[in-house]
């Protein structure tokens, strides 16, 4: 299972960009906070426990872990694409995005009962 730092190296290995790590935790962070509500349903204090605050939140491990975690960094991409206005690139990022999400979910709804709790 990856950290976020090395989430970020992949990611700036195969999108060199200029944004910060601090942004790009939060990016990463955002993400997980989204899975955490929607697909977990944990509740608000749990989500805002699993913040972690830049240099140190680098290591932490995100919730979705292998064989799954790609969604992560083509969450990460599309948002660097966006923010470089690089409007078709971030379309075919996010569409890479959706389909490894919709996979995730699907896969998850299939082997767990978020509302009875998976942890």
């Amino acid at each position: 299972m990856s950290t976020y730092r090395e989430m970020i190296e992949r990611v700036d290995e195969a999108r060199p960009n200029s944004f910060s790590e601090n942004l790009k935790l939060k990016w990463l962070q955002e993400l997980n906070g989204k899975i955490a509500a929607d697909v977990f349903l944990l509740g608000i204090e749990e989500i805002r426990a699993m913040e972690g605050k830049y240099p140190e939140g680098m290591e932490h491990k995100p919730l979705v872990s292998f064989p799954h975690e790609d969604i992560y960094e083509l969450w990460l991409r599309a948002k660097i694409d966006f923010a470089n206005d690089e409007m078709d690139r971030y379309q075919n990022t996010m569409a890479l995005y959706n389909e490894a999400y919709t996979n995730f979910v699907s896969w998850f709804v299939s082997n767990y009962e978020p509302a009875q709790g998976f942890l």
